[in-house]
């Protein structure tokens, strides 16, 4: 009876030759996993797998609601919300209300904290038609926090806007738009929801080309859109601000209406609550009982 691999053959190898190549297979590996296990081991030690964001908090207990994620609106309605990050700061954020304000156009602004609480003699007064939603302290990336430090960068400025502006902000936007465990922990905390974006102002890419940066906005928007804007940062986001006047004439010439972003979310097609009339002038966010306006 034959049994495969004893006997040498013209074909093959010998038993001595399968198991010393056995045995340097077994080398290889021993020593490639130990250096595989030191470059892992490396690799953790740089940048974990499981980020304290997205770590089990202890703490935690669900407050009875869940979290939404919103970047466009579902709805027929040529509605758009005009939204604005990092502010405020002095010339562009005082440029940007001059500009809605002279269309009589509301918008919504996610301020960091640390600005705000600097520079609260910008806005004070000037917010009745518009929304303002949290941006962190900072500019903090949520995503990479612990739940403490995210909490504490998260309160602070929704204190902040209650002392500016006399209302609670309802809605949150994550720095750079990351998520992640802790980003939703904070945001339920707060009673938050969280707003992205479907449309950004290509200021970078056409900064030196303004008439074409506004048509890339007014082209692309559709009913529902979320567009992102800044009111602060580098040159061509300024030039992005004082071309706020013709992308607003010329989404009106595509018959667009000016909205909040809870306007807006009011106006999805399958809401429980009819949008009803939506009053994008002086007054309409900050009307008693519509949550996220600047009212209450």
């Amino acid at each position: 009876m034959e049994t495969i691999g004893d006997a040498p053959g013209p074909e093959g190898p010998g038993r001595r030759k399968v198991i010393k190549r056995i045995g340097l297979a077994t080398g290889g590996l021993l020593a490639g996993g130990a250096a595989g296990m030191a470059a892992e081991q490396a690799w953790l030690e740089r940048d974990p797998p499981t980020p304290a964001s997205a770590a089990s908090v202890e703490s935690w207990e669900p407050p009875g609601r869940q979290v939404d994620v919103v970047w466009a609106v579902d709805t027929t309605r040529r509605l758009i919300a005009l939204t604005f990050d990092d502010g405020p700061m002095e010339r562009w954020t005082p440029r940007a209300l001059d500009a809605l304000d002279e269309a009589g156009v509301p918008g919504t602004f996610f301020v960091l904290g640390s600005r705000l609480a600097r520079n609260a003699g910008l806005v004070r007064g000037r917010l009745a038609r518009h929304e303002i939603g949290n941006h962190t302290w900072k500019h903090d990336d949520l995503s990479r926090m612990s739940h403490r430090d995210a909490y504490r960068s998260i309160h602070r400025t929704h204190t902040v806007i209650k002392e500016v502006t006399g209302t609670e902000a309802t809605l949150l936007r994550p720095p750079w738009g990351r998520l992640g465990g802790t980003t939703l922990h904070v945001a339920a905390e707060h009673g938050y929801d969280l707003v992205l974006w479907s449309l950004l102002v290509q200021d970078r890419r056409l900064g030196d080309r303004p008439a074409e940066m506004v048509d890339a906005v007014v082209g692309n928007a559709r009913p529902g859109t979320i567009v992102l804007a800044h009111d602060v940062g580098a040159p061509s986001r300024e030039e992005a601000v004082r071309q706020l006047p013709a992308m607003i004439r010329g989404l009106r010439r595509r018959g667009f209406e000016f909205v909040t972003v809870s306007q807006l979310r009011r106006a999805a097609t399958g809401t429980h609550n009819p949008p009803g009339p939506l009053r994008a002038a002086a007054g309409g966010p900050g009307a008693p009982g519509e949550p996220g306006g600047s009212g209450h």
